[in-house]
């Protein structure tokens, strides 16, 4: 599905993915090489191509956001779902090698 994903932050819209299913609150996107995470997900489609609402991990002049609860939200469903594995176990962050996000 082709998805117009636009930034819940500034209301920017971002470039064209394609994906294979729609990904629910807190599922992480990646765009040009930075993380974003699903907050929107009540796809408005138009044509062939639907719209979903994203945050991105960093937020660059957070004192301009209009609504900073709302991002808080999103992140900590998305928060809520990291899990730090070694050899496919789930374990503390500090003997961890990777951060998965379920």
């Amino acid at each position: 599905m082709k998805i117009k994903p636009f930034n819940v932050i500034d209301h920017t819209d971002l470039p064209v993915i394609t994906l294979d299913s729609i990904p629910e609150v807190g599922d992480p996107v990646e765009i040009k090489n930075e993380m974003c995470f699903a907050c929107e997900t009540k796809i408005q489609v138009t044509g062939d191509v639907g719209k979903l609402g994203l945050i991105p991990l960093v937020v660059r002049n957070p004192s301009g956001v209009a609504d900073i609860g709302d991002y808080i939200k999103c992140l900590s469903i998305a928060h809520r779902r990291v899990r730090f594995m070694k050899d496919n176990n789930i374990c503390d962050f500090s003997e961890c090698d990777e951060m998965v996000i379920t």
